[in-house]
């Protein structure tokens, strides 16, 4: 380590990753640590989506395009999966076709990249989504990275700095403040310490940093997904369906009444379908949306019937069968902030509460708290 300013992250996860990236392109020493051996929680558990499309206008979506460029950027770097692939959210009916046409017509929607296709249009892009639909709404800001290679990449990348420090299976307990910076102590006793302290640990509300978020306007959301077998064609654009228009803030004046009431499952567990292919040919699909706590433990069969029922419809054969399902849990700010970033002390934050948009803004949030600390 130099003699640089020094920050402290906890938490391994996207979010503390990006805060680490951050830190050591704007010249700082880092020590990142992280609970388990390699972090297993909400950032591996998602779809890898870079999803500028649903951001509400005005300060989201500002935020989602700076991120947008900072994910370009890391991508060319790092060996993460990134690519510019863009999506496709497609009408099946002619209802959806006319509020996908509304989209077109928003305001923002070239910062977005919006264009509205035909389903000839969207076939000519895609061959593979030969499927019995109206159209699509492209959109080329969006992209992908891979969950299984995304923080082992960026760690990597992180690594060839003298400056990077991570040190994994340190369960931290304990924090505090004083002239000398700020510290925290692991299970062990261990002390760390740094001029700037960055806790970023998910949906782990409890703990050490509870006396801290006791009030915080936060709830934790737990989402199913799953992954097919491969696909033996490619599907280069992620996609959606138009019941992904309900749940993203951007289409929220739209006339989401034109899309009618979703169907007894989709309704049950608040679901919508997003979908992108690995590069290994299987897709990601998903989601769900469980928000009353205790969650259950259960993974129901149910929603995953109903995606591949979708999928098979946009793509006109039969899509490829399950061959692994998952939950995962994350934490969402329930006030009009996009996420929580609380101050405990002088340079030391809590970052959090980004929800669903944790992959997507998780750059350009880090680097807000980095030029805080410049500033």
């Amino acid at each position: 380590m130099t003699n640089k300013k020094s920050v402290l992250i906890v938490g391994g996860g996207i979010i503390g990753s990006m805060h680490a990236v951050q830190a050591i392109e704007a010249g700082f020493s880092v020590t990142h640590l992280e609970r388990d051996v390699k972090p297993q929680s909400a950032s591996i558990r998602n779809f890898g989506l870079i999803w500028v499309s649903g951001r509400l206008a005005g300060a989201e979506l500002e935020l989602a395009l700076r991120a947008r460029e900072l994910w370009g950027k890391l991508g060319a770097v790092a060996k993460i999966g990134f690519r510019p692939n863009g999506s496709l959210t497609v009408a099946q009916t002619t209802e959806e076709f006319e509020v996908l046409q509304e989209a077109a017509a928003m305001p923002d929607a070239e910062a977005r990249g919006f264009h509205l296709l035909t389903r000839e249009e969207t076939i000519s892009l895609e061959p593979a989504l030969a499927g019995h639909y109206r159209g699509a709404l492209r959109c080329t800001t969006d992209a992908a990275v891979e969950p299984p290679l995304l923080l082992g990449g960026i760690r990597e990348y992180l690594a060839k700095s003298p400056d990077y420090q991570w040190i994994p299976q340190t369960e931290i307990v304990d924090f505090s403040h004083n002239e000398n910076g700020n510290h925290v102590t692991d299970f062990q006793g261990k002390r760390y310490s740094a001029d700037y302290l960055a806790i970023c640990a998910g949906a782990e509300h409890g703990k050490f940093v509870s006396e801290f978020l006791h009030s915080a306007p936060l709830r934790k959301v737990r989402l199913q997904m799953g992954a097919t077998y491969a696909l033996p064609v490619k599907i280069n654009h992620s996609f959606a369906d138009a019941d992904s228009l309900r749940y993203y803030p951007a289409f929220k004046d739209l006339s989401l009444h034109r899309l009618g009431e979703q169907g007894e499952i989709a309704t049950q567990y608040k679901m919508q379908l997003l979908a992108v292919q690995r590069l290994d040919g299987s897709i990601t699909i998903g989601d769900t949306h469980e928000y009353q706590e205790p969650f259950t433990h259960e993974i129901h069969e149910a929603p995953y019937e109903h995606l591949r029922a979708v999928i098979s419809n946009i793509l006109g054969t039969e899509a490829p069968l399950i061959e692994r399902r998952w939950d995962g849990v994350y934490s969402q700010s329930t006030s009009e902030d996009i996420y929580l970033r609380k101050e405990i002390a002088p340079g030391a934050v809590i970052v959090t509460g980004v929800g669903g948009r944790g992959n997507t803004l998780s750059p350009a949030v880090a680097e807000e708290t980095v030029n805080s600390w410049r500033a």
